[in-house]
């Protein structure tokens, strides 16, 4: 796995090349007329863009020495990533960073994936599992819609709170893949050359800034919220999915028990107070591991990214203030 080999795409490299030198230029004729005129203005006009130009040669450079295959972003985000050997599944277009392919597993990939010494499910694919589940025991359950009315209405808060994390997770990932198609071939060329013009130099600090900021911070911060998830005492592995499937399947064969036996004759009103009490017990302990499940996919799903965007604006905003950017944030600097 490796990390993109040209960071600038087709031909942001060969443009932003081409657009230093012209600053560049430009710079050195206005600090030549400056002294040739004695213009005190047009010889720090020129001074500045002489600098500033060297600066974005310098920032070009330095990017491509970066984020270029085998280079120092990209050792790094392979070390932190594929230690302890973790392994991945993402597809091919992921891979080349692995601290996105890591986010993507780990938020809605089709497989499990391996970290800190253990297979995981992704939270879309463990909060589907948990759907089929609980709709299931509401399919089982509903029999006895009027005497279990509070009951299903709390497997229908359950299967609703699960929907929305997974939709939340499909969202973080369509985000990723957004990154990793247009951080480093599209924004932060962009950034480069806007950074250039006098005019737009504001704007393109911010763009870099915002290129490197998810690109390499908010995919490793997933590298945290996953040690958190797992630090969780309700982990959702493949045991406790496990241990809830056969505990839902332990109520529905009860439900159909006392079903059958109400039908064969024992009475349908003694047949609804043996359900009352004898099931019961088991839905209330059935609910209260289901939304202790659930209190785990909402951190995954809300809690954990809202750290992990918080974490990557402060990164963005220190990066575009050494960028010359800091007044771009406005009512934002509070971050």
């Amino acid at each position: 796995m490796t990390i993109l080999s040209a960071p600038f795409g087709l031909y942001g490299l060969n443009i932003s090349v081409i657009l230093v030198s012209i600053m560049l230029t430009i710079g050195g004729v206005l600090l030549g007329c400056g002294y040739a005129m004695n213009d005190r203005r047009l010889k720090e006009w020129g001074k500045n863009e002489i600098m500033q130009s060297l600066f974005n040669g310098a920032l070009v450079g330095g990017f491509l020495v970066l984020f270029a295959n085998g280079g120092v972003v990209g050792s790094f985000v392979n070390a932190a990533v594929l230690s302890n050997g973790t392994r991945l599944s993402c597809s091919q277009s992921l891979q080349y960073n692995a601290a996105i392919c890591f986010a993507y597993d780990y938020l809605i990939g089709p497989g499990q994936y391996y970290y800190l010494g253990s297979y995981h499910y992704s939270v879309l694919g463990s909060i589907t599992l948990l759907i089929i589940g609980l709709t299931s025991l509401y399919a089982a359950l509903g029999v006895f819609r009027l005497f279990l009315s509070p009951v299903l209405a709390q497997v229908q808060s359950a299967i609703q709170a699960l929907g929305a994390a997974a939709v939340s997770a499909t969202v973080q990932a369509s985000v990723l893949i957004f990154v990793a198609a247009s951080a480093l071939t599209l924004i932060l060329p962009l950034g480069l050359v806007l950074r250039t013009f006098y005019p737009t130099r504001k704007t393109g600090g911010f763009l870099i800034a915002l290129a490197i900021g998810f690109y390499i911070v908010f995919p490793m911060t997933y590298l945290l919220n996953a040690g958190i998830a797992n630090a969780y005492t309700l982990v959702s592995n493949q045991t406790s999915l496990s241990t809830l499937s056969l505990n839902t399947s332990n109520v529905e064969s009860s439900v159909m028990a006392y079903a059958n036996q109400g039908a064969n004759g024992t009475g349908i009103v003694g047949s609804l107070e043996d359900i009352g009490g004898a099931v019961s017990k088991q839905i209330s302990n059935l609910v209260s591991y289901t939304f202790g499940i659930i209190a785990y996919f909402i951190m995954n799903s809300f809690v954990l990214p809202a750290f992990s965007l918080m974490l990557t604006a402060i990164s963005v905003k220190e990066l575009a203030t050494l960028l010359g950017s800091d007044n771009f944030f406005g009512k934002f600097n509070l971050l």
